[in-house]
């Protein structure tokens, strides 16, 4: 029992001789300086907040240590811990000291820069916005887009509260309509102006150019108005029929083929209706007067 007390007495000395002739060899050797920049580690981060504003991830630390232990120091030895448990939304001032970085043994934390940073925390939004396509190139000489669609029409976007409500849609990656004389269908990439934003979900949309033949318009002046159904007298007696259509059709109309009229028995005040006689893809735009005063005999 005495011979095991004096055994761990021996010991104890022995590690204690060890320990203090480390430290004299630690002590005597001459000490070096070097900079480093290491990455900042946010720890406990609240998952309802977000950063906005600048985000430092990294910073500068003076490192003092002996030769030997310097010059074997790598990026991954050293690192910045800052603790944000229990962090709300609002501007937090961290200030960073030696305690908060991360050293090996035998080495001293001289400097750390910047010495506070400034976090500026905001609670996370997410909002559905319309989805933007973007084109590029133009038709074929005669034709044009007449209708540019995106499935899905919408995107929904997350990020910190103030720059979701300011962002009021998302946009595509260009789909190329160069020279084309259809119909074009591209799925591309979505992407947002405010870098800090993230699209959640499939971040892609398929787009569609409906490409036509050129469409014109042609009016058609002073036009007799005819009654239907019934005997009557419209007031006024001749109306302008304003048409759309392909350039090519809308180009050859000629105009008897377009029929302005009004119906008995719709009252006093009457709508004119327009009958388009083979004119397929054309369509009655405007007409003036849009209604007539009817009166029956």
């Amino acid at each position: 029992m005495k011979r095991t007390a004096i055994d761990n007495l021996a010991l104890k000395g022995l590690s204690l001789g060890l320990a203090l002739l480390l430290w004299v060899a630690i002590a005597g050797e001459k000490s070096s300086e070097m900079g480093m920049t290491v990455q900042l580690e946010m720890q406990n981060f609240p998952k309802d907040l977000e950063l906005t504003g600048e985000t430092v991830n990294q910073v500068e630390v003076r490192l003092r240590a002996s030769p030997g232990i310097i010059q074997r120091l790598g990026p991954g030895d050293v690192s910045a811990q800052i603790d944000l448990a229990g962090a709300g939304e609002g501007e937090r001032f961290v200030h960073l000291t030696p305690e908060t970085i991360r050293v090996p043994f035998g080495v001293t934390v001289v400097k750390v820069t910047p010495a506070i940073l400034t976090l500026a925390l905001e609670h996370t939004l997410q909002k559905d916005v319309p989805v933007r396509p973007r084109l590029l190139g133009s038709p074929a000489d005669g034709f044009e887009v007449a209708e540019v669609l995106a499935r899905p029409a919408t995107a929904r976007i997350a990020g910190p509260r103030s720059r979701v409500r300011e962002i009021e849609s998302v946009f595509t990656e260009p789909v190329r309509v160069e020279g084309a004389r259809g119909d074009v269908t591209e799925i591309v990439a979505l992407g947002a102006e405010d870098p800090v934003l993230r699209i959640l979900e499939a971040p892609r949309a398929e787009v569609t150019a409906r490409v036509r033949e050129r469409h014109d318009t042609l009016r058609l002046e002073n036009l007799a108005l005819f009654v239907r159904g019934g005997a009557g007298v419209a007031r006024p007696s001749r109306v302008d029929v304003v048409l759309e259509g392909p350039a090519s059709i809308v180009a050859r109309v000629q105009p008897d083929q377009v029929r302005p009229y009004v119906t008995a028995g719709s009252g006093s005040d009457a709508v004119v209706a327009v009958d388009l006689a083979g004119l397929a893809g054309v369509s009655v735009k405007e007409v003036v007067p849009a209604r007539v005063r009817f009166t029956r005999r």
